[in-house]
């Protein structure tokens, strides 16, 4: 549920980003359901860097 990894990615700040294995299947999910405030809550956490893709850890762990 979106309202959980916000709990973690948008919560006291401890964590700098969680990393989802299924993200996009996720938001494409959260879309094909018309679930308006889950999408815009997982988008809220993309666009701020604070939930990404597991695919995104190899090149973060990089730099």
């Amino acid at each position: 549920m979106p309202s959980r990894l916000a709990s973690i990615a948008l919560g006291t700040g401890d964590i700098d980003c969680v990393y989802h294995f299924a993200l996009y299947e996720l938001q494409a999910t959260v879309q094909a359901l018309g679930l308006d405030d889950a999408a815009e809550m997982l988008d809220v956490m993309v666009k701020g860097k604070r939930l990404k893709d597991i695919s995104d850890l190899p090149l973060d762990l990089a730099i």
